[in-house]
């Protein structure tokens, strides 16, 4: 693998204006109305964050779904829960993405909300209702943001193709434990995290953040799948 860190990601954001072309930024809020492909890995940006440069948006959350054996979590469904419901309300314990938001809106805003993020407490109405304020500040955040899919298909498996791409595209961008490049801005809401993985990578992400080098493979089997994807 190139030791060259800035060109790998340069060279990614070069694949990604490619799959930009393919399926164009969308948001969250018109979920219901896009055409998505059936399986993918998709990437957030988010306003104010910018590249090096400035100008460029950059990535701040990678995900995909069916990355394990037997699953049957579905691309929409995946981004269904980052979404939240008609009402604006959601369920952060179905979506790590929402409780990251969560946690770092609780600590900005000064705010408690003693059971953010307890899964035994899944089925505890009382619970769920009290902390409804909040789940919607997080799908009206989540949903200021816009995301673009990369097409990949393939069986559900922790080996598959879309599994490789999202841990690998998290590992090339995360800044944790590297010289910073692309770095979040001052005023990234990620930067009130409790969690020191998301603050030191400037991602909204909090696994692969700490792997130190991409798959050889990476950019070849990116490529190939940009190659074969359909226009959406």
């Amino acid at each position: 693998m190139s030791s060259n860190r800035q060109r790998d990601i340069d060279r990614f954001y070069e694949l990604i204006d490619g799959v930009v072309l393919k399926f164009p930024r969308q948001s969250l809020r018109d979920l219901a109305s896009i055409k998505l492909p059936e399986k993918g890995v998709y990437f957030f940006f988010e306003s104010g964050e910018t590249r090096y440069n400035q100008i460029s948006d950059r990535i701040v959350r990678i995900g995909t779904h069916a990355a394990i054996a037997h699953s049957k979590a579905t691309l929409y469904n995946r981004l269904y829960n980052h979404k939240g419901s008609l009402d604006l309300t959601g369920n952060h314990r179905s979506s790590v993405f929402r409780k990251l938001v969560g946690y770092s809106i609780l600590n900005r805003d000064k705010l408690h909300f003693q059971y953010w993020g307890d899964k035994s407490k899944k089925s505890n109405i009382k619970i769920i209702q009290s902390e409804s304020h909040l789940e919607k500040y997080v799908s009206t955040y989540l949903q200021s943001m816009t995301f673009t899919v990369l097409e990949v298909p393939g069986p559900s498996s922790k080996s598959n193709d879309r599994a490789l791409i999202e841990e690998n595209t998290i590992a090339l961008l995360s800044n944790y434990n590297k010289t910073p490049i692309d770095k979040c801005s001052a005023n990234w809401l990620g930067l009130y995290s409790n969690d020191g993985k998301v603050i030191s990578s400037g991602l909204w992400n909090n696994k692969h953040v700490d792997q130190k080098y991409i798959d050889e493979r990476y950019f070849s089997i990116f490529e190939e799948h940009l190659s074969k994807m359909n226009n959406y």
